[in-house]
């Protein structure tokens, strides 16, 4: 059963770098938002059968089910709140043909600015809260950080 935290956004960060999780979860607290993580995508989509999330901060390469597998699953499994997932890699661009537009708000390339994406994480969360009590899309500002990138 998923539980609606009303109070602060939620944000799930899956990665399966320790040092990274921690560093995002770090960022994330420091914006007072509630951080949630993941190891790999197995425990990211289990995390998503029991919670809703406003921004989703997704590692591509993970073990078991990758990022590939978790943005597979948001796009069969739609969310009755539809989370903005941030893609945060160093991936090249030629692996973002496999990444779902509709799914997939926008992609941080590491090295990221620790400031820039703490206010880009929270301008989502609470911003669009604010904007859509209902949440059922999570457009991106038209302006932001530079370190946001669009999909398409």
């Amino acid at each position: 059963m998923k539980t609606k935290g009303r109070n602060e956004p939620r944000i799930l960060i899956a990665d399966d770098d320790a040092s990274i999780r921690q560093l995002l979860t770090t960022i994330v607290k420091r914006e007072r938002l509630i951080a949630d993580s993941a190891s790999d995508g197995e425990d990211a989509i289990r995390k998503l059968q029991e919670h809703e999330y406003s921004v989703i901060l997704l590692d591509l390469m993970m073990p078991h089910v990758d990022g590939f597998g978790v943005i597979d699953y948001l796009r069969e499994h739609p969310q009755s709140v539809k989370p903005v997932v941030l893609v945060i890699t160093a991936y090249a661009d030629q692996k973002f043909k496999r990444v779902d537009p509709d799914v997939v708000a926008g992609v941080i390339r590491k090295p990221f600015e620790i400031a820039e994406l703490g206010s880009l994480v929270r301008l989502c969360a609470i911003a669009l809260d604010e904007q859509f009590p209902d949440r059922v899309e999570h457009p991106l500002p038209a302006s932001g950080p530079a370190a946001r990138e669009s999909v398409n």
